[in-house]
């Protein structure tokens, strides 16, 4: 097995099958498909991954809600293939040859840590620009987002490995800094471009905007599931996600969507007294 893809499910039910039945149709069989069943709040969700099957695809579950890069972690434990690629679940990958772009570009480069699809959203910069014959490389001093990413899997277990894991908030600066520590480089490959549904209606905008604004948290003792029911969107807050492409609409439905969460975590229900549990 050479390429094992791990897909990190904690999404809505039509992202989650619209990345899977991409990754499947543009890969071949040296590729493993892993989802892992990160128990995404949605009954529709976790019954799709209790019950898929596919002859190149194995679904595993952690047991309950890991986080980003504990759930990529969990599975690339478990993978077979020589070469990983973290995908995220609200990402759909190019039709054809963009996992063969990426292998040879590692291999053709050995001081290239880790390569990823440039993001649509993402503008090139064409600085150390590479142009092969079947792909471009543009390297980045600054940090390169894994929508979708790949590393040799010995490397990975021999430099990457991260112990401790919160749900989110570490991942991509993490891999810059071991990168640097050793000498080697990231890059994201242009002639190749990824598309993410996140800000899509199909997306769960609480969720986008949860992890967004934990992430960029300055104190983080507070545990994800306790400060995520005291979170508002202010006029900085809206600036940010403005900054991050979300549009005007979508803000102002987070906005209300966090005030009617607040509203019914202070309210006393009849059957529970006191305050009740929110999404997750």
């Amino acid at each position: 097995m050479t390429f094992s893809v791990i897909i990190n499910c904690y999404n809505t039910l039509n992202l989650i099958k619209q990345c899977v039945a991409a990754a499947i149709d543009s890969t071949d069989k040296k590729t493993e498909i892993i989802l892992v069943n990160n128990h995404p709040p949605y009954s529709d969700a976790l019954r799709f991954l209790k019950k898929y099957r596919h002859p190149r695809v194995r679904v595993l579950d952690p047991g309950k809600n890991i986080g980003c890069m504990p759930g990529f972690q969990f599975g690339a434990e478990h993978s077979r293939g020589q070469y990983i690629i973290k995908l995220d679940d609200d990402v759909i990958v190019p039709h054809k040859d963009w996992i063969q772009a990426m292998y040879q570009a590692l291999n053709d480069y050995p001081k290239l840590a880790y390569v990823a699809l440039k993001p649509m959203a993402v503008k090139s910069k064409r600085r150390q620009l590479a142009v092969k014959r079947s792909y471009s490389l543009e390297f980045r001093n600054e940090t390169i987002l894994f929508w979708c990413m790949m590393i040799k899997k010995s490397l990975w277990r021999s430099h990457f490995v991260m112990k401790n894991l919160p749900l989110y908030g570490v991942g991509e600066r993490y891999y810059e800094r071991k990168a640097n520590q050793i000498g080697l480089k990231k890059a994201y490959l242009v002639s190749h471009v990824c598309t993410s549904l996140g800000r899509t209606k199909e997306s769960d905008p609480l969720y986008g905007a949860w992890k967004l604004f934990y992430v960029k948290m300055k104190d983080r003792r507070a545990e994800f599931e306790e400060w995520k029911q005291f979170f508002a969107i202010g006029p900085e807050e809206a600036e940010i996600m403005r900054r991050f492409g979300y549009p005007e609409q979508q803000i102002t439905e987070i906005r209300d969507l966090l005030c009617n969460l607040q509203l019914e975590l202070s309210t006393p229900q009849p059957d529970s007294p006191g305050r009740i549990e929110g999404r997750k």
